[in-house]
C-alpha cells in the first residue's frame, strides 16, 4: 500500500509536489500519466525515498518514507546508466545478491527474450536497451512496490509491445503495485487497472478507465443548444468556432437529440482536456 498524506515538494521557491493526497491500497498495474515538468519523476523519488518532501508523509506498507529508510520495500532505479559500466549479466548478479526474494530464472527468460548480450557493458547498449535492462532489474526485485519511469524510452513499436506483455506476465507472477510514469497513453491503456493524472504537481484525477469510458463525452453543437445539455454536468473543457460550440464533460452524458453530438471522448482526448491545450477557448 502507498499513501501520501498532503504531501508537498519544494525546490527553492518553486513548488513541483502541491498537497498531495493519494492512497493505493490494491496490488495492480497503475499509470502516472502527465506532461513533461508535471511532477511525475519528484514524485517517484519521493515514494522511493530518494528524496525527502518538503511537508507531511509518505507511507509503504505502514512504514514511512525518507532518504534515511533502509528498507522501503520499493524498486526503483533511477540514471542507472550513470552509476554503472559493467557487464549485463554481472549487473543482474550484483542486484541478486542483497536480496533473498530476487527473482533470478524470470530476469535471465528476460534477458533472452529481449536478446541482451550479458557480456555486453551496460554503457554499450543502445538507450532502448539500457532502460529494457534496468526494467527487468527492478521487476525481478520482487518488491511489494515497484516504480517504472518512462520505462518504455526509446523502444521501438514492437519491444513497447513485448514489454506491455512482460510486465502482464511480472504481475501474474507477483501481484503487487507497479507504477508506471509514460507519455504513449493509448497503448498502456489495454494493461493498467487505474490511471493517476497528475498536472503542475496536483493530482487531478485518479480512477478506473472504465470510468473514462463511461463518463468522458465530448457534446457539439449551437451555444444554446450545448449550454443547455450540460447545465449542472461536470464540464472539463470547451472549444469554440464561431456560433458551434464543443463542451468536454466528466460526467453522465446528456439525451441524444437531433442538435447535437455527442461521442464519447479517447484517453487521449481526455488527458488533453483535463491537462489544458492550445487553441480554441477554455472554460
Amino acid at each position: 500500500m502507498i499513501e501520501l498524506k498532503q504531501v508537498t515538494k519544494q525546490y527553492g521557491q518553486a513548488t513541483v509536489l502541491k498537497n498531495i493526497t493519494l492512497s493505493i491500497e490494491d496490488p495492480g498495474i497503475y499509470c502516472l500519466l502527465g506532461r513533461n515538468g508535471a511532477g511525475k519523476t519528484t514524485l517517484l523519488k519521493s515514494i522511493a525515498g530518494y528524496q525527502n518532501i518538503t511537508s507531511s508523509s509518505i507511507q509503504v506498507d505502514g512504514k514511512a518514507i525518507t532518504t534515511s529508510t533502509l528498507d522501503t520495500g520499493v524498486s526503483y532505479i533511477e540514471n542507472f546508466a550513470k552509476h554503472f559500466n559493467l557487464p549485463v549479466q554481472k549487473l543482474l548478479r550484483i542486484a541478486s545478491e542483497d536480496n533473498p526474494n530476487y527473482d533470478y530464472d524470470f530476469a535471465a527468460e528476460m534477458m533472452d527474450r529481449f536478446e541482451l548480450e550479458g557480456k555486453k557493458k551496460f554503457h554499450h547498449l543502445s538507450l532502448g536497451m539500457k532502460t529494457m535492462v534496468s526494467t527487468i532489474i527492478c521487476l525481478a526485485s520482487s518488491k511489494n512496490v515497484i516504480l517504472l519511469d518512462e520505462p518504455v524510452l526509446g523502444f521501438d513499436a514492437l519491444m513497447r509491445v513485448e514489454f506491455y506483455d512482460m510486465l502482464t506476465e511480472s504481475f501474474r507472477k507477483h501481484p503487487r503495485i507497479i507504477l508506471v510514469s509514460t507519455h504513449i497513453i493509448e497503448e498502456i491503456a489495454k494493461t493498467i487497472q487505474k490511471l493517476i493524472l497528475i498536472d503542475q504537481g496536483s493530482v487531478r484525477f485518479f480512477d478506473t478507465l472504465q470510468a473514462v469510458e463511461t463518463k468522458a463525452f465530448c457534446i457539439s453543437g449551437l451555444q444554446k443548444d450545448v449550454e443547455a445539455a450540460t447545465k449542472d454536468r461536470n464540464v472539463i473543457g470547451q472549444d469554440a468556432v464561431g456560433g458551434l460550440v464543443t463542451r468536454y464533460i466528466f460526467d453522465n452524458p446528456p439525451e441524444e437529440t437531433g442538435s447535437l453530438e455527442i461521442r464519447p471522448l479517447s484517453l487521449q482526448e481526455f488527458f488533453i482536456q483535463m491537462v489544458g491545450h492550445k487553441g480554441g477557448s477554455r472554460r
